[in-house]
């Protein structure tokens, strides 16, 4: 068992997209998702990084086939318990792979209309892995697919966590950061990425951007308000996320990007 494995047996993943900040990242992500679902009109999608569901489900309605893909055992369980019992009757459409996302071992050529890449590189610590994982995520996309690729922002993990909560000067001490303020990611269970690197594992991939957003943009910055808002301010919150999530200005600063990548 490696260390991701051993980080999300405990982690509550169910629990994560459901407090306020993390339904901005879900509603705007899932807004997208479903977006390019109603384009695309998939007859297969596969979802790379699936932990517990929380995208699969709503997509199960949507696909003839679902195939869902994790590292963690424990979370493909708790996906299947998942759908048992809030969609049993979609549970035919399911299939469950334990996997590596740079392995993807019985997963055919050009089998997806839409491949759902969330997760993996939040974990990948090189860019060498992570065009591994995204070469996959092309190998199996049928082209003119697409792929949704989310990243964590190297500025969202400097001020929460090394100004936040005080380790910067401990980070600069260590060479965890460099004289930019560039999280190094070797050896760490969570990897950050700049908009110029995800342009990095991009380069001579026989993929497109269609488009790039921030699902949460400054949510994880204002959590306390956010808890503030009443019901109908918070749906306005969520609204403004929607109008904002693809402006330039804004994207390198959120917590959570995900890169929309049209396959040629």
């Amino acid at each position: 068992m490696n260390r991701i494995e051993e980080f999300y047996n405990k982690f509550n993943e169910d629990k994560r997209l459901k407090t306020r900040h993390g339904s901005v990242e879900y509603s705007v992500t899932l807004h997208y998702i479903m977006k390019y679902i109603n384009k695309l009109n998939p007859s297969t999608v596969v979802d790379i990084g699936a932990g517990t569901g929380a995208y699969t489900l709503p997509i199960l309605h949507k696909a003839n086939q679902v195939i869902a893909i994790d590292l963690v055992k424990y979370n493909l369980g708790r996906l299947k318990q998942n759908v048992d019992k809030l969609d049993p009757e979609s549970e035919s459409k399911l299939t469950c792979y334990k996997r590596d996302a740079r392995k993807l071992r019985a997963i055919d050529d050009n089998i997806s209309d839409m491949t759902l890449l969330l997760g993996p590189m939040y974990h990948l610590d090189t860019l060498d892995k992570r065009k591994k994982a995204l070469s996959e995520a092309i190998r199996i996309t049928k082209p003119g697919g697409v792929i949704f690729v989310g990243y964590i922002m190297n500025e969202y993990a400097v001020i929460m966590h090394g100004f936040n909560e005080h380790t910067i000067l401990d980070d600069i001490d260590s060479g965890r950061l460099d004289d930019s303020f560039k999280i190094n990611n070797e050896d760490r269970t969570y990897c950050f990425a700049r908009l110029e690197d995800i342009d990095e594992v991009n380069k001579d991939m026989s993929v497109k951007r269609d488009t790039i957003f921030s699902p949460d943009g400054a949510a994880n910055y204002l959590r306390p308000m956010l808890n503030s808002l009443s019901e109908e301010e918070f749906e306005e919150y969520i609204n403004y996320q929607l109008r904002v999530s693809e402006r330039k200005d804004l994207l390198g600063a959120s917590a959570h990007v995900v890169d929309v990548l049209k396959v040629e």
